[in-house]
């Protein structure tokens, strides 16, 4: 039988028994591609090897093929292609695949003998598996090997960088593909284990988390209002004169800033915005800037109204956030409020502090302690 067939035959067998991976690969595009050695995706097709279906594939059996491809799928499911950053490739191809593979198993497929499987890792996102996997380098022999489908930039029809509109869009048109999936895998009571979680984050209202930064520093009542600087945004969209919100201080504000190597430089030049917004906005009493990897790399003081010109971003090492509370009580500093900008892939959470703590997380939406604003950047 020949390998096009063979990809046809395991999407039709996952369509009948594992819906949810079945619908999802009769929603990609699969591609025969000599040049390269497993399978791989770019979120809008799946280009495979002749040579390595051959492999995984008789004439009795295409059961690892039908895992490899619900791992393919996986990959375009949590959009790893858009989320991948600055991250190294190899490095995020492989917590990518330790976090798809055990869903696959799990779902009751098998995959290739050579494929990523770590008990650790369950339940963790790709990104928290990545900054483990930074921490602690997997061994040289690995080499290759373990890699039997890989996933690739998402590029635009040039192979441009996709836009951040290209992007919004890929990411709206991969939702679309797993609601449809989910639905009607759920139709069949054949829905894998963990799926549904997904899909509730996927369609929870967003709330605006700059609002949500505002309101934990001021309050939801404002000091007062003022006419002598008209509302920006009212007088700049409409031309209307409005009174702007006056704070008259939000006390002492530490800001912890994590510069691990999980968070990008993208998301640290948002987080200095933000904390410049702060100052102006709220006019704290002073700003204490911590930024933090595994240990405490900075700390800058700013008085009333001053901006940030910058974060020192130097260390770029594993993901601690102890060091920061540490910092605060050794050094009796001023804190009415901790805000701490992170992706919050963090294992070292230190007993909940007296004062007020919210964590500005570009990823994991829970913490042990403390108000959690999920920022999408």
């Amino acid at each position: 039988m020949d390998v096009a067939r063979q990809i046809a035959r395991a999407k039709t067998h996952l369509m009948l028994h594992q819906p949810f991976f079945g619908s999802l690969a009769m929603s990609l595009k699969f591609i025969e591609d000599s040049e390269i050695s497993t399978m791989c995706t770019d979120g809008k097709s799946v280009r495979y090897s002749p040579a390595f279906v051959e492999k995984y594939a008789t004439a009795d059996s295409v059961a690892l093929i039908e895992g490899v491809i619900a791992h393919e799928v996986m990959h375009v499911a949590l959009k790893h292609m858009l989320r991948r950053g600055d991250f190294d490739h190899k490095l995020w191809n492989m917590a990518t695949d330790y976090a798809i593979n055990q869903i696959v198993v799990d779902s009751g497929l098998t995959i290739p003998e050579c494929g990523l499987l770590d008990e650790q890792y369950r339940g963790m996102s790709a990104e928290a598996i990545y900054n483990r996997l930074l921490q602690d380098p997997p061994p040289e022999e690995e080499g290759e090997g373990w890699n039997f489908g890989g996933v690739e930039p998402a590029t635009g029809e040039d192979g441009s960088e996709l836009s951040e509109a290209e992007a919004d869009l890929m990411e709206a048109d991969i939702n679309g593909m797993v609601l449809q999936a989910h639905a009607s895998a759920k139709m069949q009571g054949k829905l894998p284990a963990g799926i549904d979680g997904m899909i509730e984050e996927m369609t929870k209202p967003q709330v605006d988390w700059r609002d949500k930064l505002r309101l934990f520093i001021g309050g939801d009542q404002p000091d007062d209002y003022t006419w002598r600087n008209p509302n920006r945004k009212w007088y700049s969209g409409y031309g209307i004169y409005m009174p702007s919100v006056e704070h008259f201080g939000a006390g002492h504000v530490v800001i912890g800033v994590d510069t691990s190597g999980s968070v990008s430089d993208a998301e640290l030049s948002q987080f200095l915005g933000e904390i410049n917004a702060v100052s102006e906005d709220m006019q704290p009493k002073s700003i204490t800037v911590v930024g933090c990897d595994s240990k405490v790399q900075s700390v800058d003081e700013y008085d009333q109204g001053e901006s940030v010109q910058s974060l020192n971003s130097t260390g770029r090492g594993g993901t601690r956030v102890s060091p920061v509370f540490d910092l605060i009580e050794q050094r009796n500093l001023e804190c009415d409020s901790l805000i701490y900008f992170t992706d919050l892939h963090v294992w070292d959470f230190p007993d909940a502090p007296e004062y007020p703590v919210l964590w500005v997380s570009t990823d994991r939406p829970e913490a042990p302690f403390g108000e959690v604003v999920t920022a999408k950047l």
